[in-house]
């Protein structure tokens, strides 16, 4: 896993120059950073456009491992290929504990933009899924979805500020040496 933490409001990697949702006080991982450029640009290679929807969940108690989250994924990913016959679902999670006494997790989903064009309906899936199970209601941030078209590289650039946002520093390795500070889909490249 690449350690390093970047400062620089730009972001170069493999020819690419973007931007990235730093402060004085917090840099990005870039073993982060990178996991989420592979993901949109895997999605990117099957899909013209991809959605991606951002959410926040937040647990009732501490836990040392990420079970309730990756659960939660299968479960969502499952039900998403069934509803909306889709073949791939991208996503990258992060892990975060800081003041309260529970950790929380920031999602970004990556899901075919043809298929799904907006996100009411997996918003509430979501929702639906993590309350059931005695958690927060998830939250929602402002302008929760972006949409990536492949002809416009400043969908893909404003997507991946935001996205970035995930990779800050504050928040990450307060947790038991066994769970994962962030996970993400493993799309594979279109071949050709």
């Amino acid at each position: 896993m690449d350690r390093r933490i970047v400062r620089e409001a730009t972001w170069k990697h493999q020819g690419a120059e973007l931007k990235i949702n730093v402060t004085k006080q917090n840099g990005c991982h870039v073993s982060i950073l990178k996991s989420a450029k592979y993901q949109i640009d895997e999605m990117q290679s099957f899909y013209s456009r991809v959605l991606i929807i951002r959410l926040d969940l937040h647990t009732n108690e501490y836990t040392g491992d990420n079970k309730k989250l990756s659960r939660m994924m299968g479960r969502l990913t499952e039900w998403l290929r069934k509803k909306y016959s889709t073949d791939r679902v991208g996503y990258i999670w992060v892990r975060e504990h800081e003041k309260a006494k529970n950790q929380h997790y920031h999602l970004a989903l990556m899901i075919d933009g043809r298929a799904i064009q907006y996100p009411i309906k997996v918003i509430e899936w979501v929702e639906n899924y993590w309350q059931k199970r005695d958690e927060p209601k998830p939250f929602t941030p402002k302008n929760c979805y972006t949409l990536i078209e492949r002809d416009k590289p400043e969908t893909y650039q404003k997507a991946f500020y935001r996205i970035s946002y995930l990779a800050k520093s504050r928040g990450k390795g307060y947790k038991n040496i066994t769970a994962n500070n962030f996970s993400a889909s493993r799309i594979k490249p279109k071949q050709a």
